[in-house]
């Protein structure tokens, strides 16, 4: 016989309409970490009302900015699965005025991509993600920053995440392949709202696909610690995942952060 938990389970697998609660100014999943557990969660809801009211509730409460995705039955495979890219591991499902608190590893399991060759591994940047994203929901609380205790603390965590990681890096070529010395490569840039360029970094293929939507890019792997080597000479800095956190980061910040989170 089925204890209550599988059922659980199996309900939230089977729903035919989910709603999520995500960040506005992320366009992520919104983490909260669990204050007993320390498990890191997202919030599930099988009724829209419900969803809003515990986005509302967070507002009032935490001037926290969230906004409610609707997902249909065939998206959630493929949602769960992404959430180990964001380093989560616990789904809370709120289901009228029922909760259950539900590992990520019950409903999806995890890709094992240990026995492929390590060229062939796809780059893996939970932690970055994870710690890019607190921070990022922190800054975008809707109080003053010398009000938000915390900010420092997540601000340093991400750096640490940050230096210590590899990333991709959008290119285009020009012609049908690469010349020995690079004269057609061109990495793109974006602009902010300021009209300051930006060169973008990518924590996963997941990212780079975001911004790669026409399919002109290919994507190269580097090292941050090798970032300033790519940078062009009018840019203003980095952009981390521009179509979700959007992290900047200025060149002038880029050898302070190497030198002081730098692996020794």
């Amino acid at each position: 016989m089925e204890n209550e938990f599988q059922i659980q389970v199996k309900k939230l697998q089977k729903l035919e309409t989910t709603y999520v609660i995500f960040g506005q100014g992320t366009k992520m999943p919104f983490l909260i970490c669990d204050e007993e557990s320390f498990n890191d969660q997202i919030w599930v809801f099988t009724t829209e009302d419900g969803a809003k009211d515990f986005a509302q509730k967070r507002k009032d409460e935490n001037k926290d900015f969230m906004m409610v995705v609707k997902l249909e039955n065939k998206q959630l495979l493929g949602f769960y699965s992404s959430l180990y890219l964001l380093g989560v591991n616990e789904i809370v499902f709120a289901e009228e005025a029922q909760i259950s608190k539900i590992p990520l590893e019950q409903l999806v399991v995890q890709k094992d991509y240990s026995k492929l060759p390590k060229n062939q591994q796809p780059l893996l940047n939970p932690q970055m993600q994870l710690t890019g994203l607190y921070f990022m929901q922190e800054v975008q609380r809707g109080i003053p920053n010398n009000e938000k205790p915390k900010l420092r603390e997540l601000e340093e965590e991400m750096a640490v995440n940050l230096v210590r990681s590899r990333f991709l890096i959008a290119v285009e070529v020009e012609g049908e392949k690469r010349l020995p010395d690079g004269s057609n490569i061109k990495i793109p840039c974006v602009k902010n709202q300021e009209g300051k360029m930006f060169q973008p970094i990518f924590t996963d293929y997941n990212e780079f696909v975001k911004f790669n939507t026409q399919g002109k890019f290919q994507a190269n792997m580097i090292e941050f610690a090798n970032i300033e080597k790519v940078l062009g000479k009018n840019v203003e800095g980095i952009v981390m995942n521009p179509q979700s956190m959007n992290i900047v980061i200025l060149k002038s910040k880029i050898p302070g952060l190497l030198q002081q989170f730098a692996r020794g």
